[in-house]
């Protein structure tokens, strides 16, 4: 069954008018004392064919195979209007105007021969009387009536003919410059994903060597579009783990390079200690990477790990991390600074804090509420989720879930990090796409 947009363009829509016109002829011709039925059969026979002809339009647009048949519908066309006009007084019809429909159907389509027959059709038309009524010819000024018409019907054809043919390039060339617009989008998505942590490279080949055993760290980024403004990064530092989220203001392709670009800032300060001077360091690149673009500024959770648990932390008008622990209390992570990039006042606090064994530290982005109903008691939903099953990877897996089963027009990410009991070096298995986990 076609869709409601294929519909709009189908046979029987463009049918309709013609089918309509001729069934209102009909009528009037019998309604009216002013209209006469000059020949019973040929009008009887143009009632017949404007039903056949409305038919085959109605099973040609839901069978997209008989789309072929439109030249034979259209003939057909010609064909009950010359009929119409031959049972209703030939040349002195009134209802002659409504070959102009077929013919602008027919001029319409690809081809410039279509204009051909056109004309061809309008000949039908006119000249049907002198066929099917001999015994009761038009005057010979139908001839003449014929060829002027013949004439201001071409010209028509060949205007409706060259507008069609530029509407068909002008279509085609939307159509392949969306194609290329698409290959590069999901080139950029395509490379925004490589850009999020996986389970394998460097950092995890260095696992077993830097006793980093007691933590691990899992991350989900679902974009609305192809390319979103969310991310989600973890790398190693001298004494433990970096882990950052940010939530760049719009979607789309701008707001991903922003958030590659303070993605790439952030771990060029990997050795810098402090969370709060990362962020400056973000924000200064962020704002010479927003010059002259929509997007005005970007939250962000950013937090340094060490092997002992303790762990500093600065969030950039985000709002949306906390610490669940072991024994199941909540701690959200709160913070007055505002997000980077307004210009207001590039000052962030850092603050200190600590994971015990089992302790869960979460961030996530916006679009998370979104799936609990818009509320800012989502961290109680995320908690509740991440107390059934406290690895990392599952509570990933869970909003994962939840993303794909409810509608939202944000992006979704999230990053979970544990401090484990004991050192188990391994790498966990990863979540599939840009849902990735990694244990360090």
């Amino acid at each position: 069954m076609p869709s409601p947009t294929s519909l709009i363009d189908s046979t029987i829509v463009r049918q309709a008018p013609i089918s309509g016109l001729l069934a209102i002829a009909a009528l009037l011709s019998v309604v009216l004392p002013a209209l006469h039925v000059t020949d019973a059969e040929t009008f009887l026979a143009s009632i017949v064919a404007t039903v056949v002809v409305t038919l085959i339009a109605a099973v040609s647009s839901w069978l997209p195979r008989l789309t072929a048949l439109v030249p034979i519908l259209l003939v057909l066309d010609f064909v009950a209007i010359a009929l119409l006009r031959t049972g209703t007084g030939a040349g002195t019809s009134i209802f002659s105007a409504i070959v102009l429909l077929p013919v602008v159907w027919w001029a319409s389509l690809e081809g410039r021969r279509t204009v051909i027959w056109s004309v061809l059709g309008v000949a039908v038309v006119f000249l049907a009387p002198f066929v099917l009524t001999p015994g009761d010819p038009p005057a010979p000024s139908e001839l003449i009536r014929l060829g002027l018409t013949a004439v201001v019907f071409g010209v028509v054809a060949t205007i409706v003919q060259e507008l069609s043919r530029h509407a068909r390039i002008t279509v085609a060339t939307a159509e392949a410059n969306e194609g290329v617009v698409r290959a590069e989008i999901a080139r950029a998505a395509a490379v925004q994903r490589s850009l999020l942590p996986t389970s394998s490279g460097s950092d995890a080949g260095a696992v077993g060597s830097r006793r980093m055993a007691d933590l691990s760290v899992a991350g989900a980024c679902l974009p609305a579009k192809s390319v979103g403004g969310d991310f989600f990064d973890w790398y190693r530092t001298g004494n433990g783990l970096a882990v950052s989220l940010g939530d760049v203001m719009g979607k789309g392709v701008g707001a991903g390079l922003i958030a590659a670009a303070v993605r790439a800032t952030l771990r060029s300060a990997r050795t810098v200690d402090d969370p709060s001077e990362a962020l400056r360091r973000a924000s200064d690149g962020l704002t010479a990477e927003e010059a002259g673009t929509d997007v005005t500024f970007t939250t962000l959770f950013h937090a340094r790990v060490a092997d002992d648990g303790t762990f500093r932390w600065a969030d950039a008008g985000h709002g949306l991390s906390f610490v669940l622990r072991a024994a199941g209390g909540v701690e959200r992570l709160r913070s007055t600074d505002l997000p980077l990039g307004l210009g207001l006042r590039d000052e962030w606090a850092t603050t200190d804090g600590t994971l015990a064994p089992g302790d869960l530290l979460i961030s996530f982005s916006d679009g998370v509420l979104d799936l609990f109903g818009g509320l800012d008691d989502a961290v109680d939903e995320v908690a509740e989720l991440a107390q059934r099953d406290r690895e990392p990877a599952a509570l990933v897996r869970a909003l994962s879930a939840r993303a794909d089963a409810v509608p939202h027009d944000d992006d979704v990410t999230v990053i979970v990090i544990r401090r484990e009991a004991a050192a188990t070096p391994a790498v966990s298995a990863d979540v599939s796409g840009s849902r990735e986990s990694q244990r360090v």
